[in-house]
């Protein structure tokens, strides 16, 4: 087969013609004549040129369009961000979160605030902590300063005692024997008030300095209170008072023996010496799987409600007179707090509903 393409330009009737002949040459002969106007071709090329223009218009203008949009989000997201900037560059908290539009700017402002918050969380957790521990700082300064001016001051007491009685031996020679037994036995007992005065600042002292000056172990409370009982039954007829035990034996406690041992004498001797009563009650009332639950109470006078909530206070006294005239430092019922804080328990206090004082004390099982 073979093909040829013949074309021819003419005028017919005042219109211009394209005349294309196709032969198509096989066993058979053969033509295609195509004819079309030209100036109808012209116009419809025209055409397609005007609605080119319009089209190319109508995409500048909506591109013009998007485009400012997309330049009013990144505007707007550009202020928030600069908003953001200018708190985080002052160091205060971001209260109120900015809103951001959902681009990938916005997503990247997000996590920059996210992250300045935790930043600025942990800032102030470690401000927290700083200023939580100068404050325990000055606090304990400021306990060491009172206690030392409190131990000044009591011991004052029994040193000028100590010192009048001698002076007055001294200057007196003649003096009879029987009142210079006296004067020496007043010395004495004031001597002892100054060691237990030195003994509880010792005790204080060693609480205060941490538990890795303490040791702890397995410790008998059954055995340490059946002691401190033998010791009061010797006591003058006067001084003694019943003491009534309801605990399991063995009571296995995890503490340092010298301090259990202090914060029951100093429970007991505060009970002989004020209560005024005839009988001292320890108890046994709960246990579970970590602590023992004790109640230490006496059946005498209680304590008005306007002390209760001081009579752990260092050097405080309900009745200052009475308390110095019975040898009292002031620093028993303090230890008594301490130490059981040390051993990780607590303690409370309330008058009874019958009569008397009741200490709720909870020490660790072993």
């Amino acid at each position: 087969m073979a093909m040829g393409l013949k074309s021819k330009v003419y005028s017919y009737r005042g219109g211009t013609f394209l005349l294309l002949t196709l032969l198509i040459i096989a066993l058979i002969g053969g033509v295609i004549v195509y004819r079309f106007s030209l100036v109808d071709r012209i116009h419809d090329f025209g055409a397609l040129d005007e609605v080119l223009f319009y089209g190319i218009i109508s995409v500048a203008i909506v591109a013009s369009v998007v485009a400012w949009m997309l330049a009013m989000r990144l505007n707007h997201n550009m202020r928030s961000l600069k908003r953001v900037a200018d708190t985080m560059e002052s160091g205060a908290d971001i209260e109120a979160m900015p809103h951001f539009e959902n681009d990938e700017l916005g997503e990247i402002s997000l996590h920059i605030i996210d992250l300045y918050k935790r930043l600025h969380e942990a800032s102030n957790d470690l401000q927290r902590e700083h200023n939580n521990a100068l404050h325990e700082q000055q606090e304990k300064l400021r306990i060491k300063r009172q206690l030392t001016n409190n131990i000044n001051h009591e011991l004052k007491t029994p040193v000028a005692a100590i010192q009048g009685y001698l002076e007055t031996m001294i200057a007196n020679k003649d003096m009879s024997e029987e009142q210079r037994m006296e004067f020496i036995e007043k010395c004495y007992a004031h001597s002892q008030r100054l060691t237990q005065l030195l003994q509880d600042v010792s005790t204080i002292t060693r609480l205060e300095d941490g538990s890795s000056h303490i040791e702890c172990e397995s410790v008998d409370l059954r055995g340490i209170i059946d002691e401190i009982a033998a010791e009061v039954a010797l006591l003058p007829v006067e001084r003694q008072m019943r003491i009534n035990i309801e605990l399991p034996q063995p009571m296995m406690v995890n503490g340092n023996s010298t301090l259990l041992m202090s914060i029951f004498k100093n429970l007991t001797d505060n009970a002989i010496a004020y209560s005024g009563g005839r009988d001292i009650f320890i108890r046994l009332v709960a246990a579970d799987t970590k602590f023992y639950t004790i109640t230490f109470a006496d059946n005498g006078i209680g304590v008005d409600e306007e002390h209760i909530n001081h009579i752990f206070e260092r050097f405080y006294r309900v009745d200052k007179g009475r308390s110095r005239k019975l040898g009292g430092t002031g620093l028993g019922l303090s230890i008594v707090k301490n130490a059981i804080l040390f051993h990780g328990g607590n303690v409370s206090v309330a008058n009874r509903k019958m009569s008397g004082l009741e200490f709720k004390i909870t020490l660790p099982r072993a």
